[in-house]
């Protein structure tokens, strides 16, 4: 078993060619690839339902909704969080040194 030769897998050479353009099979084989070669050179091929395409761009339309749904609600929690914490340092004032519990000692009275 040799190694794919070519140093960046130009083409006729290496792991991006299909074994089909040059002759030779390809290292290491895959099984994936070589069952589903055989697949679809098997027939017949199963009948397609007439509105798979249709369905296929509803369901693309919902997918994009509910992922623009879940980035907006996403970006409104963070936004939320974001003014939670400027109001909070706001009023608090955490930079600032706490107050002393001690009283200094009067003198002079």
């Amino acid at each position: 078993m040799n190694p794919p030769d070519g140093p960046r897998g130009e083409a006729g050479t290496g792991w991006n060619t299909p074994p089909q353009e040059t002759g030779r099979p390809r290292w290491p084989p895959d099984r994936k690839e070589t069952e589903a070669r055989r697949m679809l050179r098997a027939g017949p091929y199963p009948p397609v339902p007439p509105d798979l395409a249709a369905r296929a761009a509803a369901r693309g339309r919902r997918l994009l909704a509910r992922r623009r749904l879940l980035h907006r609600t996403g970006s409104l929690l963070v936004l939320l969080a974001l003014l939670t914490l400027l109001v909070w340092a706001g009023v608090e004032q955490p930079w600032r040194p706490p107050p002393a519990r001690t009283t200094p000692p009067v003198e002079g009275y």
